[in-house]
């Protein structure tokens, strides 16, 4: 995907826990924002890890095997 021309993408998550899955391509931060209302970005996630979270058919467990525990966050 070229972030020239897609800068950030939105993805809905199916999830109890987590709304949305923000992404910003040119500085690689990931924003989670939880269903309770709370979001947290989650800095130098590599393309190729949004991309494994947007092709997951659970992204919940995606986001918990791969990115919760992963990437430093901070809560916003």
């Amino acid at each position: 995907m070229n972030k020239l021309i897609l800068p950030t993408q939105t993805i809905a998550v199916n999830s109890s826990a987590i709304h949305t899955a923000e992404y910003e391509y040119y500085n690689y931060r990931l924003k989670l924002t939880f269903t309770n209302g709370s979001s947290y970005d989650y800095s130098k996630v590599p393309n190729h890890v949004f991309e494994g979270l947007r092709s997951s058919a659970s992204k919940g467990k995606f986001i918990n095997k791969f990115i919760l525990s992963s990437y430093n966050f901070k809560k916003t």
